[in-house]
């Protein structure tokens, strides 16, 4: 017994020693690292698959960066190199900065883009590696720390800015495309005891997502999205339209008969009683052919306040309404071959109306309608799918909606368009295709499978996947530009 108290004491009189003596053992050693994270109550970074993934090319992440992550990252990603995107649920810094920088600059050279999902949380060096990512998105309920450093008896502000140790961090963040004046933010943020999570505009300001129309995409989903609008239903809708009408008229959008209000008048299907609905139409003229037309579409109603609970529809169909208005901007700025006619439709959710009453009272002739784009429900789906539905009755648009695919993260899917096949819902009369498609007018809808919050009242913005949202609207902005530019001829 004496000898085992002996052999234990020996061995904490060892520890003491290196501890005391010889820091860099426990602290330049992945064991000595994990020891001390244990003991804090922390984790060293694990990279890992979810349990059922369909698809290896979404790598999760959780806990600190420390001395042998580049190595775990790199074998992880050498024998999955399918991954193409590091979703960081928890990951609150790092306990080795010259590792997590190699680390970092590893995920960029293998194209990889990183993502921050809902109630996710990086801080100081893993906001550092989230900054690796190619494409970067943040989900609005997340959160971003930064904070500045310290070496020795000095805080990084006491260095002078030429001095060597700012070095390392300013070319990673030049190699990464981030403002330099980050760099010097985060130092000014917080000291390194303290954290400061970034706003909404020092996200903007600094680029640490990657696209600006994105974020307005978000933003314009989220406001519809909102209780203030009480579900979008018609004839409680006038917030809505109003909200349009205005991003219409900020940008500059065309009208047709010196108004974008296109008012109609159907029947309610329950109650028989006529009720009154309003089209928000406006269009940007084509440089080449402007007396020839894409139609662009999405519904913008949805159940309003159900017994009281509001409905508020972020998938259904505030989603394809941001991305609408979103596109009318990029469209204005960058004029397109055809003309382009924006169409907000009021009433689907009560049998289509508003896009029945666009193809029954045409602002141009039918015939010079070339093709309808219509958007329902395209920013939630947890396979990353999504499905371009009109391609089997109008399969001359496919080989160029495929070309785009290519190049999409997306799991791009086509179906819901063959009435003889009966493995899938038949989709080519359950949106604002529908009245498009009767009129014989090529149409194509993007649009994903029903998800579990589907006309609940828990569809809310809360629950959106935005990364995968931003991919969809990049793959139709990419498809509608490429149909513009290279029209088939059928």
């Amino acid at each position: 017994m004496k000898k085992v108290i002996i052999t234990l004491l020996a061995i904490l009189l060892i520890g003491v020693i290196i501890i005391i003596f010889f820091p860099q053992v426990l602290f330049g050693s992945a064991l000595g690292q994990k020891v001390m994270l244990t003991v804090s109550g922390d984790q060293v970074a694990e990279f890992y698959f979810k349990e059922n993934q369909p698809k290896k090319d979404t790598l999760y992440m959780k806990g600190v960066i420390y001395s042998n992550t580049l190595i775990d990252i790199k074998e992880v990603l050498d024998k999955n190199p399918e991954v193409t995107t590091l979703v960081m649920e928890e990951v609150a810094g790092s306990i080795d900065d010259e590792v997590n920088l190699v680390a970092s600059q590893e995920i960029r050279k293998r194209n990889i883009n990183t993502y921050l999902p809902k109630n996710g949380m990086v801080a100081s060096g893993g906001t550092d590696m989230f900054l690796a990512g190619k494409e970067r998105a943040v989900h609005p309920t997340a959160k971003l720390g930064v904070h500045s450093w310290s070496g020795g008896d000095k805080a990084a502000l006491e260095y002078p800015r030429e001095d060597e140790a700012h070095k390392k961090y300013l070319d990673y963040y030049i190699n990464m495309q981030i403002p330099t004046d980050f760099y010097w933010y985060t130092l000014e943020a917080a000291p390194a005891d303290e954290m400061h999570w970034m706003t909404v505009d020092e996200i903007k300001k600094y680029h640490v997502t990657t696209t600006i129309q994105s974020s307005e995409l978000l933003e314009i989903q989220k406001e519809l999205s909102s209780n203030a609008f009480k579900g979008r239903g018609n004839g409680y809708n006038e917030k809505t339209q109003n909200l349009i009408r205005s991003y219409f008229t900020t940008i500059g959008l065309e009208t047709f008969n010196s108004s974008y209000n296109s008012v109609f008048i159907f029947k309610d299907r329950d109650s028989k009683k006529e009720r009154q609905g309003t089209n928000l139409i406006g269009y940007v003229k084509g440089k080449t052919y402007p007396n020839k037309y894409i139609v662009i579409g999405a519904h913008y109603d949805h159940l309003g306040v159900v017994d009281g609970v509001v409905f508020n529809g972020a998938d259904d169909n505030a989603s394809g309404t941001s991305a609408l208005l979103v596109l009318a901007k990029h469209f204005k700025q960058n004029q397109p071959e055809h003309s382009i006619i924006f169409a907000a439709f009021d009433a689907e959710e009560m049998g289509l109306h508003g896009s029945k009453h666009f193809v029954d009272h045409p602002p141009v002739p039918l015939t010079d309608i070339k093709i309808d784009f219509n958007f329902d429900m395209i920013s939630r789906n947890s396979k990353n799918e999504i499905y371009v539905v009109g391609t089997f009755p109008y399969p001359q648009f496919k080989p160029l909606i495929e070309k785009v695919a290519k190049e999409s993260p997306l799991l791009v899917s086509y179906g819901h368009d063959d009435p003889k096949d009966k493995t899938k819902d038949y989709w080519m009369f359950s949106s604002d295709n529908g009245p498009f498609h009767k009129k014989g007018i090529p149409n194509i809808t993007f649009s994903e499978e029903d998800h579990p919050d589907y006309h609940k009242a828990t569809d809310d913005f809360e629950n959106i996947n935005p990364i995968f949202y931003e991919n969809v609207v990049k793959l139709i902005q990419n498809s509608i530009e490429l149909i513009d530019e290279n029209f088939p001829n059928k």
